[in-house]
């Protein structure tokens, strides 16, 4: 009898996954992003390290989802300018979606991934854009995402409309910058790193 029960169980979470996973769209988003302030522990001279908080850039690329109400998405973007000129980013997310089912769609997101962002080589002279600039080049670091938005779905036949704001946490960031020109190292006070992103895009629904 209880595995007459559990097999049912199993059969009965399958045809729900199955019809869950029948509704899926894509959005391909653009957008901009605000990454936080870098600490250092010492720096000489002190000067060049004044200006370490993340400057506006931009992002882009594309979102596939599944699911009515729960559901999971996977994402993709690419940032040619993070946090500072010459500074660029790979993202990736796995999330989670709960969502309300119809055209006018609110919904919560929470995810992890992996953020890798890189730049220019080390610098040769205390140039604080330069310095600045590679301390955010610090690699492929783990994030925790989380936020919501809206989707219009379905305004001209499958196309749509979404908007969406996420935060975004790389917890274990640090910026740690050896100079090319000397013995000086500049490592950061505190680990990890936040920033927010705002997109908009394109919603293809079926």
């Amino acid at each position: 009898m209880k595995f007459l029960l559990h097999t049912l169980t199993g059969i009965f979470l399958l045809l729900i996954t199955a019809s869950t996973l029948s509704a899926g769209e894509v959005i391909i988003y653009g957008g901009a992003q605000k990454p936080g302030e870098i600490s250092w522990a010492n720096a000489n001279p002190s000067s060049v390290v004044t200006d370490l908080s993340g400057d506006f850039g931009g992002t882009f690329g594309f979102r596939y989802s599944a699911g009515r109400v729960i559901g999971f998405e996977q994402s993709i973007g690419y940032s040619p300018r993070f946090a500072k000129p010459g500074v660029k980013a790979f993202q990736t997310d796995s999330n989670l979606l709960l969502q309300f089912p119809g055209k006018i769609v609110p919904y919560g997101t929470v995810g992890i991934g992996f953020v890798r962002t890189w730049s220019a080589d080390t610098p040769t002279s205390w140039d604080a854009g330069k310095i600045a600039a590679f301390a955010f080049s610090f690699g492929n670091e783990f994030s925790i995402n989380y936020g919501g938005g809206l989707k219009l779905r379905r305004l001209w036949g499958p196309l749509g409309f979404n908007i969406d704001v996420r935060g975004y946490t790389l917890p274990s960031a640090e910026a740690i910058v050896r100079t090319a020109f000397d013995e000086q190292q500049l490592a950061a006070t505190e680990k990890g790193l936040s920033f927010i992103q705002t997109t908009a895009g394109l919603t293809i629904t079926w």
